[in-house]
């Protein structure tokens, strides 16, 4: 049963550099990173995966990294075998008439790498940033777009972000108790499909009344969406501005390699 672990997209407790940064500057950095994986090719995926390790070295968080890739595994393998029999190049493999292509080798490793990149930065977010500085940090990047540009304000779309997003945590949290229940009760381990049947609906029922709790809790503390104050005052300091401007030499570089790399590639 593909489950994903319990700390996937959780907050992690922590005393370090990273968790101590304004949360603006790690959605900020997050973003701008994101961007730069969708146009970096596969040697400037590698160095920023090295970039990777160093914040994941800085931010004490230790949770088994590939474990987090382990629910998207055969989704990535799909991808990785798509991209090698389907693109047309330099064959170097041909079974039973399918040609695996080098350039459709190097394309499979750039796709599944963005997608491993994306997933692993992301954890790193959620992982050093509290849920409830997640939603003052969009909240107030988003401060300047809501009203009359958005038509909704930006505390409603930031406690809409913010509970997608730390939802994912406790609704795989409350998918494994449900399995661990049936196991229990002698269900046994059943095949992939018919075990995906008998976990959606008792899965969908307690999504719905997670929701509904949630819903009514925030209704009972008469919550309009409105301008609000918030318990953690965010103020941009020294080091946050060191960090973002780190980061964006640091993307900048990554992006003039991969230009130098590649410059048939250029926009």
């Amino acid at each position: 049963m593909w489950i994903m672990p319990d700390y996937f997209l959780s907050f992690v407790p922590g005393d370090s550099f990273l968790h101590k940064l304004d949360p603006r500057t790690k959605l900020i950095a997050t973003m701008l990173t994101s961007i730069l994986i969708f146009r970096l090719h596969l040697t400037g995926l590698v160095l920023l995966f090295a970039f990777f390790i160093v914040l994941y070295d800085l931010s004490s968080v230790r949770i088994a990294l590939l474990r987090n890739l382990r629910p998207i595994a055969p989704f990535l393998i799909l991808i990785f075998i798509f991209q090698l029999f389907l693109i047309p190049g330099n064959i170097f493999i041909d079974l039973y008439g399918f040609s695996a292509t080098t350039e459709g080798l190097f394309e499979g490793l750039r796709i599944v790498g963005r997608f491993i990149l994306l997933i692993q930065f992301a954890s790193l977010l959620t992982a050093t940033t509290s849920p409830a500085h997640m939603t003052a940090g969009i909240e107030r990047l988003l401060r300047p777009l809501s009203g009359k540009v958005l038509g909704v304000t930006s505390f409603e779309i930031a406690t809409m972000m913010s509970l997608s997003i730390h939802l994912v945590p406790v609704l795989n949290r409350f998918l494994k108790e449900v399995y661990q229940a049936q196991l229990c009760r002698g269900l046994g381990r059943q095949k992939r499909i018919s075990g995906l049947v008998s976990l959606a609906i008792p899965l969908l029922r307690g999504a719905f009344r997670m929701m509904d709790d949630i819903s009514m809790g925030m209704e009972s503390r008469c919550y309009q969406g409105n301008y609000r104050t918030s318990l953690f005052e965010l103020k941009m300091k020294k080091n946050d501005w060191i960090a973002l401007m780190l980061v964006f030499v640091l993307l900048l570089g990554f992006w003039n390699l991969n230009i130098t790399l590649f410059p048939s590639y250029q926009i």
